[in-house]
């Protein structure tokens, strides 16, 4: 509760900083006029950037979601277009319904069970308003004192200096037993300008805090499903003693340097005046000559029309810390896995860091383009130092220490022709150390059917080829319950995408082949399939406003050619439907919402706790279960109040609602929250 009163009082100390500062300070002069947001948002008009100063200077700011119709998704995980398999409780580990790969090329320091809450500088924003931006969003539960309260601030600190910082923290117990989450986030960056723009600097700090307990799912399904009991906290778990504890943390900055002054200077020397031959030489004085050639000096200054492109240095230092805690590691859920190395306790640990240093030059100058720059071209290379280490930290003993030592090139371009078609294409090779002969290729073909400002929407074509091999955690791993050493071939991964958007509606088919795909198979171990796998799917999304009606929603249709190595819903989708009322004679507003969520029955992927991983399993299937939730919000001013009504499906006695094989869905339960925007 301390920590909490002290967020707050930093976060309203922060905006009274707004009012003892002159208007002209507070506001930010846009060099051109703010994009239209995609959606209407019915609010102070907001925006936000990435972090990389490419993204800066490249593409269109981001508009912040002020919507009523959005306000109840208190839950992270379902503000996505997909449906994820978890593990009865917020905050804890969860795997994407559609088919992803997460792993990018390089040393992986993602932690993919947990990528949607934990912060990094990739989904870091800066806030951009003309005042101060403050948001406030807390929600809680009846019963149970599940708390969430989650703090955003941006603002302009003088005419070129821009911070923003974001507090999270999740506080679950569960229902279930050995179900309880801690979960907090911090992250913090801020970005200078010099006064000519010719230098720029950004600097970020994040730390993740996970904290869950983990009960290995129910022992038998049939003593929820069955409800025969309505106390769920006397449902016997697996597992009573065992902990997760996570702490990601990173620290780095980003600069550039224009190679060419903004602006080029030209200096004429008239030594006399064009008249200067009919005046008498005897009648000047050699102060009036002097005075005259003063006169006759001209100096201009224009603004540049090319530019040789600036220089960027990007450093970061990345640590994971990973902690599994087991006070009875004999426990029947183990049995069928490795064996033990220590029958009293599980202290597992790995440490792994990471040192990044990134070179590269690129065409940009000093304008802003908003996503309509005529060309583009960057090159560049970078160098990873990494070390992971397991070992006991009960015995404080190391088991296994390895360093790595990574160098990669890596380049981009883009093309815009006609103001109708964008073509960009980026490629990134390991070519020193670890992974070396790895790569991956991306290109793109966009098209408007018009031009970008006047169209019928635009039709985009992706390709991806990437060759991946092993990660170090698929290559080697030690702990007292799992311990393996593999020499796997490389991955290949051929990705084709083609879309069509046209307003708020996207429709679009994709296959994705892997050759020699590495998977965690029904023993929990990595394994890798010799072959060929493909997976086909066919999507669609969209938004509409109907006059006081809002729909939402999107669906998917995917297949996997081999399903012994690949398990997946043959569909899946979401629904929210939303109805607006002005009420207090349009003071507020005034809107229930629906939402439906449904997959079609499939054997999804276990969890597997001492390792944080999901794997195939082939005993239990899950889906053909609406879950459905109901929230009433009002919105008065910058606030939106609600209370919304879980998984309300469950009233018609059917509890076959599980989101992961043993893993029920969360009970039925009324959250109460709220929204509030502060501009000073």
């Amino acid at each position: 509760m301390r920590r909490l009163l002290l967020y707050i009082l930093i976060t309203l100390y922060f905006n009274l900083l707004g009012f003892s500062q002159k208007p002209n300070q507070d506001s930010i002069v846009a060099k051109k006029t703010p994009p239209t947001p995609t959606l209407p948002v019915d609010s102070t008009f907001v925006t936000y950037k990435a972090y990389p100063f490419d993204s800066i200077y490249l593409n269109s700011s981001k508009v912040i979601d002020t919507l009523t119709f959005h306000a109840s998704d208190h839950e992270v995980l379902e503000r996505e277009t997909t449906i994820y398999s978890t593990l009865s409780n917020t905050g804890l580990a969860h795997k994407s319904m559609r088919f992803s790969y997460l792993h990018q090329t390089g040393f992986d320091m993602s932690l993919p069970a947990f990528a949607t809450y934990r912060q990094h500088e990739g989904n870091m924003a800066s806030y951009q308003s003309v005042l101060p931006y403050s948001e406030i969003r807390y929600v809680m539960t009846t019963g149970d004192k599940e708390q969430h309260l989650n703090a955003k601030f941006g603002r302009q600190f003088s005419p070129r200096l821009f911070i923003s910082f974001a507090f999270n923290s999740d506080y679950s117990p569960g229902v279930f037993k050995n179900n309880k989450t801690v979960n907090n986030y911090f992250w913090v960056n801020a970005h200078y300008f010099t006064k000519t723009n010719r230098y720029g600097v950004s600097a970020f700090w994040y730390r993740n805090k996970l904290e869950m307990q983990e009960n290995g799912g129910i022992v038998n399904d049939e003593d929820y499903s069955s409800h025969s009991e309505s106390d769920n906290s006397v449902i016997n778990t697996n597992l009573s003693t065992a902990t997760n504890f996570i702490v990601s943390s990173g620290i780095g900055f980003e600069q550039y340097f224009n190679l060419l002054a903004q602006k080029a200077t030209t200096t004429v020397v008239d030594s006399l005046p064009p008249h200067i031959d009919s005046i008498p030489m005897d009648t000047l004085s050699a102060d009036s000559i002097r005075g005259v050639e003063n006169q006759h000096i001209t100096t201009t200054s224009k603004t540049r029309k090319f530019t040789l492109g600036r220089i960027c240095h990007s450093f970061s230092y990345l640590n994971n810390k990973l902690y599994y805690n087991e006070t009875s590691p004999t426990v029947a859920f183990y049995q069928p896995f490795d064996t033990l190395i220590n029958q009293n306790k599980s202290t597992d640990t790995t440490l792994v860091r990471a040192i990044r240093n990134t070179l590269k030059w690129n065409s940009l100058g000093y304008q802003k383009y908003n996503d309509d720059i005529p060309f583009y071209l960057y090159a560049g290379l970078s160098h990873g130092f990494y070390k992971v280490k397991h070992f006991d930290y009960l015995e404080g003993e190391t088991v296994l220490s390895r360093n790595y030592n990574q160098l990669s090139v890596n380049g981009g371009i883009i093309v815009n022709l006609f103001k109708s078609t964008r073509i960009t294409g980026q490629a990134e090779l390991v070519t020193l150390g670890y992974q070396i002969g790895d790569f991956d290729i991306r290109g793109q073909w966009k098209q408007f059917l018009g031009t970008s400002s006047k169209n019928f929407g635009y039709a985009t074509f992706d390709v991806e080829i990437k060759r991946q091999s092993a990660s170090w955690f698929e290559e080697s791993y030690y702990s007292n319950h799992f311990r393996w050493e593999n020499d796997f071939k490389a991955a290949t991964y051929l990705t084709f995408n083609l879309k069509y958007n046209y307003k708020t509606y996207c429709v679009g088919v994709r296959q994705t082949s892997i050759a020699n795909l590495i998977y965690f198979g029904t023993d929990a171990r990595p394994v890798q399939n010799e072959g060929m796998c493909s997976v086909r799917e066919a999507y669609l999304s969209f938004y509409q406003g109907l006059g006081r009606f809002e729909l939402e929603g999107f669906a998917s249709l995917q297949k996997a050619n081999n399903e012994d190595v690949m398990h997946l819903p043959l569909f899946l989708g979401r629904l929210k439907i939303g109805y607006s009322q002005p009420i207090f004679h349009k003071a507020a507003t005034l809107q229930p919402t629906l939402t439906v969520r449904y997959f079609t029955k499939y054997h999804a992927d276990a969890y597997m706790p001492a390792t944080r991983t999901f794997y195939l399993q082939n005993e239990v299937e899950i889906g053909n279960f609406p879950f459905i939730d109901l929230a009433l919000a009002i919105k008065v001013k910058k606030a939106n109040i609600y209370v919304a009504y879980s998984n309300m499906f469950l009233l018609t006695g059917n509890y076959n609602s599980f989101i992961a094989p043993h893993y029920p869905m969360r009970d039925s339960r009324i959250f109460i929250g709220v929204n509030w925007r502060l501009f000073n």
